[in-house]
């Protein structure tokens, strides 16, 4: 059997899929080795595909990368310790005959859905990925974009505070990411949380909780949530306006606050983007953490 590995890199963890015709059949997680400037990481991954791959034949491979891509080469992903790195050529030496993918794992997730998860059917997608921080990926006409220098879809960068704004981990202030994501919920919520009567005040509050109590009418979560999706929909009418997609699609950690959150990012939209893009359609990914692996892997299929 002809098989494609799909593979996500993580901070914190890697996962390796083997797929047949689309389909997953199994799957590997591995611990992120960030040590030595992450040194290890490829080797721990071919020694994941050799051990799924069996008496069956690899085909190709594909790889979402934390970090900016452009034509297979990574040009950083400084969260596992890499430098420039002509990955297309690392996996091509050990695996000579195979289709190889690299591609940002936000652009992954966002290809995943759109052939196999919530956006299928569509042509021009964005996905925001909102987890510890935001990113996101841009589909147009079915061409995955990445721009001249690999950073196209880094909408947790879209500028939504100028007063008092908070300092982002890209060196800037007032960015979306510090509002929107599972970390900037914490924040608004310590915030607003001093000297009131709520639920929230408790020792290691995480977002879901934040929504939890919103949803069962705790009045400063609500605030929270109110301020948090004001944000987001301001950043994702910048998108729209700019890109004009069929879609947006939600998607992280902090999607999973499902209909509530979508509902919510939906209706304000409608007040803060051009009338012409008013028809845009939210929608909530349905592929999980799989979503990154079955990008990979349909970016190697399409080669």
């Amino acid at each position: 059997m002809e098989f494609i590995a799909g593979v996500n890199i993580g901070g914190t963890e890697i996962k390796v899929g083997k797929f047949s015709d689309g389909k997953l059949l199994s799957t590997k997680v591995l611990k992120t080795d960030i040590s030595n400037y992450g040194s290890n990481i490829m080797n721990d991954i071919f020694m994941a595909i050799d051990e799924l791959s069996e008496q069956d034949t690899l085909i190709g491979i594909g790889i979402g990368v934390p970090g900016p891509v452009t034509n297979g080469f990574v040009l950083g992903a400084q969260n596992i310790g890499w430098e420039k790195v002509d990955l297309t050529k690392k996996v091509t030496s050990r695996y000579p005959h195979v289709k190889v993918a690299i591609l940002n794992d936000a652009n992954a997730a966002t290809f995943g859905e759109l052939a196999y998860g919530s956006a299928k059917g569509y042509h021009s997608v964005v996905m925001l990925t909102l987890g510890t921080g935001v990113g996101g990926g841009i589909v147009m006409n079915d061409q995955l974009l990445e721009g001249a220098s690999g950073s196209a879809g880094e909408v947790g960068h879209i500028r939504v505070k100028e007063d008092n704004p908070r300092h982002c981990t890209c060196g800037l202030f007032g960015c979306l990411e510090q509002y929107a994501s599972a970390t900037g919920v914490v924040k608004t919520a310590y915030e607003l949380r001093k000297e009131k009567d709520t639920r929230l005040n408790k020792h290691n509050l995480t977002c879901k909780e934040v929504f939890d109590f919103a949803q069962a009418g705790d009045e400063i979560s609500q605030m929270v949530v109110e301020q948090m999706t004001d944000y987001l929909a301001s950043g994702c009418a910048t998108i729209a306006n700019i890109i004009n997609p069929e879609v947006i699609i939600l998607g992280g950690g902090v999607s999973k606050a499902g209909e509530y959150l979508r509902a919510k990012v939906a209706s304000k939209f409608q007040k803060l983007c051009f009338y012409a893009v008013k028809d845009t359609k939210f929608i909530l990914a349905t592929l999980g953490n799989d979503a990154g692996i079955y990008g990979a892997m349909h970016a190697a299929r399409m080669l």
